[in-house]
Order: C-alpha cells, then structure tokens, then sequence
C-alpha cells in the first residue's frame, strides 16, 4: 500500500509540478510547432482504485498466497519428497 501510494504521488508530481522531462515528449511527439499547455491537476477516485486492484491485488496474490501455503506445509513432509 505504501509502495502504491507512493508512486501516485511522485507520478502526480512529475506530471503537474516538474517541467516534465519525461513525459513532455510522449505528449508533444515529433512536432516541432505546438503550442504551450499548461495540464490541470485532477484526480478522479475511480482511476486510482481501478489503478490499484489491477496492480496490487494480483501481485498481493501471486506472492502471498504461495508463501503461505509454503509455509504451512509440515517441514517433514517436505523433506521426503
């Protein structure tokens, strides 16, 4: 969770107070004439959550999971296999 929100805050800060050096190209592309934007800070709830259960969850569950089940198999079982 703290990895998450962390992300989205240095993303959001990246985009609406840096001078985007990172994300200015992919905006603007190969023209060499455009005129000067200037992007409006908005967050909508639903993209943030939809954000999170598409990227947290299945990796919570990809690795919780096994390691719990890892770890409640009895030691001497697993060494007679």
């Amino acid at each position: 969770m703290s990895s998450f929100l962390t992300g989205v805050l240095l993303a959001y800060v990246h985009v609406f107070f840096t001078p985007l050096v990172l994300f200015e190209p992919v905006l603007k592309g190969w023209s060499v004439l455009y005129p000067e934007f200037r992007l409006v800070p908005f967050i909508d709830p639903y993209q943030v959550a939809t954000l999170f259960f598409l990227t947290v969850v299945p990796y919570t569950v990809a690795t919780i999971i096994p390691s719990w089940r890892a770890a409640a198999i009895a030691p001497d079982s697993v060494m007679r296999s």
